[in-house]
């Protein structure tokens, strides 16, 4: 199945019995969202997400909300949602404990028609970051790469440094590498 269907449903490796715990579910059901597990806090974020069409690719859902799961609790709890729909986006964290953002790039959102009846997804080329030590507000960046460069997100890598000057993040497709 190459199209996320949406689903609320959380679940947990469990290791000693190699069998998968159910977990309370998260509020909204979504499919190809951005994820991120926070290192040393015991929670996971997810924002935007959506769902497909089984015969037209850019037709179906787009979800702008994001939620945060508490492990220690077995609970979520709704975020500020993002600036607009996103969907098919990529979740990365950067930054230390006291400057962490939680970072959503690419994806797509609205869908134009093209000849009156085919709809065609409209990819986005920014990110969105939101400042998890700051309120969790969202803010938004600039294109992160060219228009021609790339419609469609490739595997992304983010580097960062001890001096946190800020990520460097890149895209690869085969061979090349975008930044």
């Amino acid at each position: 199945m190459d199209r996320p269907s949406p689903s609320s449903s959380t679940f947990r490796f469990n290791f000693v019995t190699s069998s998968w715990d159910r977990l309370s579910p998260m509020l909204s059901p979504r499919g190809s969202f951005a994820c991120v597990a926070i290192p040393g806090s015991d929670r996971i974020l997810v924002a935007g997400g959506g769902s497909r069409h089984t015969m037209f690719g850019a037709a179906g859902s787009r979800m702008s909300s994001a939620e945060m799961y508490d492990i220690g609790r077995d609970e979520w709890v709704a975020l500020d949602g993002l600036p607009r729909f996103r969907a098919g986006c990529v979740g990365f964290l950067v930054g230390n404990r006291e400057e962490r953002e939680f970072w959503v790039m690419g994806g797509y959102g609205e869908s134009r028609t093209v000849s009156g009846v085919f709809p065609v997804d409209e990819y986005y080329r920014d990110a969105v970051v939101m400042e998890l030590n700051s309120g969790g507000k969202w803010r938004e960046i600039g294109d992160m790469w060219e228009e021609g460069e790339r419609r469609r997100l490739g595997k992304i890598v983010v580097v960062e440094d001890e001096d946190w000057e800020g990520p460097g993040i890149f895209m690869l497709d085969g061979s090349d590498i975008f930044r």
